[in-house]
C-alpha cells in the first residue's frame, strides 16, 4: 500500500487512529451544515456520491469529489471528525481524546494547518529524573525524537507537531460548504452497477438515499462487527480480512491541574518506573496558568489490565503515579476525564496497526460502485491522503474534472 508510512513503535494513540468516523454520518454538497435527508420514499436520486463516514478519511474523499464537481452527502455521528475527538468544555483548554500530533514537517495535514491560520507547537523537550526530589533533566530533542524513537537517528518527517486550541481545527477547511448529516446511523448498503441504495435512521426515523456510488470510511472495527448490512454480501474475503485485523489496546487519561506539577517547559516526562508515556497536552496554549496531563498507555498486556478496571480505581492508579513522579502524594486534579473508545459503538477501537497484509482485499472496490477509504490508516495525514486517493478513483469512474 503505497500511501502507508510506518512510524516507529509505541506512538499509540498519539498518532490517532483518524480514519471513518465513531458513528455514521453523511455529508451534503450543499449550504446547510446538517439538512435532512429525504424520507423513506427516497428523493435524493440526484446525488452521485454519498460518503458513509465523517471522519478524516470520509471529509477529505468527499472534498475532493465536490471540488470535483459531484453531488456529495457525507453521513455522521452527533459530530465529525471520527477517532479526532476535541473536547472543547470539560476542561479550561481542549483537550484532545484521540489523535493529538501531526507528524512530520512534511505531512499532508499542514496545508490544512495553514488554510485554518492555526498555530503549532513543536514538541521537542523531555524530561526526566532518577527519583523524586532530584533536579529535573532536559534533553533537547530538536531531532524529534520522542515516544521511543532513537536520538540522531530521526528524519523531518518524525517531527512532532501539537495544534493549538485543538485538533479538530483542521476539519474546517474539509468541511466548508459540505452538508453534513448528522445523527444518522447507517443500516444497509444496496449496491449494484446501477447505483447504490443507503438505508439509515435519522434521528429516530428511517431515511434513504440514493446515488451513483457510495464510499465508506469507517473503522474497521465497525465493519468487522457486521454493524451494517451490504445487500448482496460482500465477498468472503473481504469479511474474514475485516474480521483478522487485530484490534491494539490503547488508552488514554487526562488530568486537569491548576497549577504545573511538572516542568512548564517539559513537553513530554520520561520515568523508567513507567510503561506508559507523560505528555504536557498544554504546553503552549496562551494564558493557560494550570497544566493538562496526558497518560497514554499502549502496552497491550498493561492497557488490557488498566481497561478491566472499574473508571474511577484506573483514574486513581494513574494519579498514584503521577504523584510518585512528582514527589507530592496530596497532589489532586482538578478534572480527570477520558473516552473509551473500545466502548464507543461508532470506533471500537481507539486504533488500528499500522501494517495489516489484508489490505488489498480490504479496499478492492465492488460492483463498480462501492468504495473503501481510510479504514486501517493509521493517522490524520494518511487518513485524509487515502480519502483522497479512493476519491481520486470515484472521479475517474464517473467521469470528472
Amino acid at each position: 500500500m503505497e500511501h502507508r508510512l510506518r512510524p516507529p513503535s509505541r506512538r499509540g494513540i498519539l498518532a490517532g487512529a483518524a480514519a471513518g468516523v465513531a458513528t455514521v454520518s453523511l455529508a451534503a454538497c450543499a449550504k446547510e451544515k446538517d439538512s435532512g435527508g429525504s424520507g423513506s420514499g427516497g428523493g435524493t436520486g440526484d446525488l452521485d456520491v454519498i460518503v458513509i463516514g465523517a471522519g478524516v478519511a470520509g471529509l477529505g474523499a468527499a472534498r475532493v469529489l465536490a471540488d470535483g464537481g459531484k453531488k456529495v452527502v457525507v453521513e455522521a455521528r452527533d459530530r465529525i471528525g471520527g477517532r479526532m475527538f476535541t473536547d472543547h468544555t470539560s476542561m479550561s483548554v481542549p483537550i484532545e481524546y484521540g489523535c493529538q500530533l501531526i507528524h512530520g514537517a512534511k505531512a499532508s495535514t499542514w496545508d490544512l494547518v495553514h488554510k485554518a491560520k492555526l498555530k503549532t507547537h513543536h514538541v521537542t523537550t523531555v524530561a526526566s529524573r532518577k527519583q523524586p526530589g532530584d533536579p529535573w533533566v532536559r534533553s533537547e530533542r530538536q531531532d524529534g525524537g520522542l515516544f521511543g524513537q532513537p536520538a540522531g537517528a530521526i528524519p523531518p518527517e518524525y517531527k512532532n507537531y501539537r495544534v493549538i486550541g485543538g485538533y479538530d481545527q483542521v476539519l474546517v477547511p474539509l468541511a466548508d460548504k459540505l452538508s453534513i448529516r448528522l445523527n444518522t446511523v447507517v443500516k444497509r448498503v444496496e449496491y449494484s452497477s446501477s447505483g447504490v441504495v443507503v438505508n439509515a435512521v435519522r434521528r429516530g426515523r428511517p431515511v434513504t438515499y440514493k446515488a451513483r456510488a457510495v464510499v465508506v470510511a469507517v473503522p474497521v472495527p465497525v465493519l468487522a462487527a457486521d454493524t451494517i448490512e451490504f445487500a448482496p454480501p460482500l465477498p468472503a474475503k473481504k469479511v474474514e480480512a475485516f474480521k483478522a485485523v487485530p484490534q491494539d489496546p490503547t488508552m488514554k487519561v487526562i488530568l486537569e491541574f491548576d497549577h504545573p506539577v511538572i516542568p512548564e517547559d517539559a513537553d513530554v516526562v520520561q520515568d523508567a518506573s513507567v510503561p506508559w508515556w507523560l505528555v504536557n497536552g498544554s504546553k503552549g496554549e496562551p494564558g493557560y496558568k494550570g497544566q493538562i496531563f496526558v497518560v497514554v498507555a499502549d502496552s497491550p498486556e498493561d492497557t488490557k489490565r488498566l481497561l478491566a478496571l472499574p473508571r474511577e480505581r484506573r483514574h486513581k492508579e494513574v494519579l498514584d503515579v503521577i504523584r510518585e513522579i512528582t514527589g507530592d502524594p496530596k497532589l489532586q486534579p482538578v478534572k480527570v476525564a477520558e473516552h473509551e473508545w473500545a466502548k464507543d459503538p461508532f470506533a471500537r477501537g481507539a486504533l488500528s496497526p499500522y501494517d495489516v497484509p489484508e489490505a488489498d482485499a480490504i479496499y478492492e472496490p465492488n460492483g463498480g460502485t462501492l468504495y473503501w477509504a481510510g479504514i486501517i490508516t493509521e493517522s490524520v495525514n494518511t487518513s485524509r491522503d487515502h480519502g483522497k486517493k479512493v476519491a481520486a478513483q470515484v472521479l475517474k469512474q464517473l467521469g470528472g474534472r
